[in-house]
């Protein structure tokens, strides 16, 4: 098992190392990280330049104003009377207030024409309903197996929360949290300490035992039940805190022999 596991957080290293490399190369922030940070900078330069305004002589509302016309580059005449220390500061403000604010209208016009805004208020509002769930099942992995059981779960009046780290899944109307499911916080972000079952169907069996580890850690009496897809694996994921382990290549092999080995029987039932 400590094998399986060393393996399985080398691949989880290298992962993360190829995933700072691409951030690195994005600007290191997602863009609505890069927004927040963006109307941050732009709040604080507002501020000091309405401090810096008053402290030269104007009066609040004044100083808010000649704050606003100059980063939004208006460009209103001055007040009278100004001297060598207003010019100096409305340049510096100009500098950092323009900057910042073309930084940030840029962001806003990426996240509106690459869709990623909507998608971040569908993500939350979908986030918001994952955490009014209490008592649903969460499954990991949403390929052949995991539609499978989703829609029998479903079909016997379960809730259902999805996790699937490919972001071209489609879930249809079922709640999915997209990301790893061996990280504890995707497991959180799917209500793992308010569900009633677990179940792991990854088509890795490494991955399949590292999730069965965290679920049992962070919840003891959760039960789980786990897909193994092969033989050496079923005793591990046990050993791991799987309370049912399942082979469903097994099982369906054995349903097909049964099939052609009755052959005789409901041939003979039909006549």
């Amino acid at each position: 098992m400590k094998v399986v596991l060393g393996r399985r957080q080398a691949r989880r290293a290298q992962r993360s190392r190829g995933g700072s490399r691409r951030r690195l190369v994005s600007g290191g922030l997602e863009p609505v990280e890069r927004l927040i940070a963006g109307l941050t900078v732009l709040a604080v330069i507002l501020a000091a330049g309405t401090t810096g305004y008053v402290l030269l002589g104007l009066g609040l509302l004044d100083a808010l104003y000649q704050t606003v016309i100059t980063v939004s580059t208006v460009g209103y005449s001055d007040p009278a009377g100004t001297g060598g220390r207003y010019q100096i500061f409305t340049i510096a403000l100009i500098l950092l207030g323009t900057g910042t604010s073309l930084y940030t209208v840029g962001v806003v016009i990426e996240m509106l024409f690459e869709g990623r805004l909507d998608d971040h208020i569908r993500r939350r509002r979908m986030q918001r309903s994952i955490d009014s769930l209490s008592g649903h099942a969460v499954v990991c992995g949403y390929g052949q197996v995991g539609q499978a059981i989703a829609a029998a779960m479903i079909d016997a009046g379960t809730d259902v929360v999805l996790i699937d780290s490919d972001s071209d899944v489609d879930p249809g109307d079922l709640h999915l949290v997209p990301g790893d499911a061996t990280h504890d916080s995707t497991l959180r972000n799917a209500g793992l300490e308010r569900a009633s079952s677990l179940v792991v169907a990854l088509d890795s069996d490494a991955d399949n035992l590292y999730v069965a580890l965290s679920a049992r850690a962070l919840c003891p009496e959760l039960f789980i039940v786990a897909r193994a897809n092969s033989g050496d694996a079923l005793p591990k994921l046990q050993q791991a805190g799987a309370d049912r382990v399942i082979n469903p290549h097994q099982i369906g092999g054995a349903h097909m022999a049964e099939a052609a080995l009755r052959q005789d029987a409901a041939g003979d039932g039909e006549r």
